[in-house]
């Protein structure tokens, strides 16, 4: 499903996705018009590489978090041209001083950002239980690494899409216990 206004693409699509984006992923509107605003947001999937093709996009906010995304996050993506990626993000975190303008898209395998991604001002955290692109939440932080309750728990949430549920405060939250989900 996607809707076009004024000049701005939103797509959302969530569960149903696997493998590798396309390389005639957005074909049409790439075509048409590649400077549009695009929204696209495959979060929760089973996406395990971009495309490339996706450089023809300069004003992109592709939200891929929690997928099982193994390749990292073509080079060109993260160049000059494409500034304005991730509603800018990725131009300031490159202008700030970043080593890889790319964890502005995905924070990389061993780390993780409860955005998935690097900001101006929140990082990639180290983590060891991250083993794909994107990490939303990490294991390795909690008080209670090991549990077997928590684990399940953890496996429940990130299945299941919990940063989707309507009632997830407390989900993952370093310090809470897990009768306060």
């Amino acid at each position: 499903m996607y809707t076009v206004i004024l000049g701005l693409f939103y797509l959302f699509y969530s569960r149903f996705l696997s493998g590798a984006i396309p390389d005639d992923f957005l074909k049409s509107i790439r075509e048409e018009n590649p400077s549009v605003e695009v929204i696209v947001d495959l979060s929760d999937n089973s996406i395990t590489d971009l495309s490339s093709s996706l450089t023809t996009f300069t004003n992109m906010n592709l939200v891929l978090v929690d997928n099982d995304t193994t390749s990292p996050v073509p080079e060109e993506l993260c160049d000059t041209d494409h500034n304005g990626w991730v509603a800018g993000m990725v131009g300031q975190v490159r202008n700030g001083g970043a080593l890889n303008a790319c964890d502005a898209i995905l924070c990389p395998p061993g780390s993780y950002n409860k955005d998935g991604r690097l900001s101006v001002t929140t990082g990639c955290n180290v983590c060891t239980s991250c083993t794909t692109f994107g990490c939303t939440s990490c294991m390795d932080d909690t008080p209670t690494t090991g549990n077997k309750v928590y684990e399940i728990l953890n496996e429940l949430f990130t299945e299941t899409s919990g940063r989707t549920w309507y009632n997830n405060g407390n989900w993952l939250v370093v310090g809470k216990d897990r009768c306060e989900y």
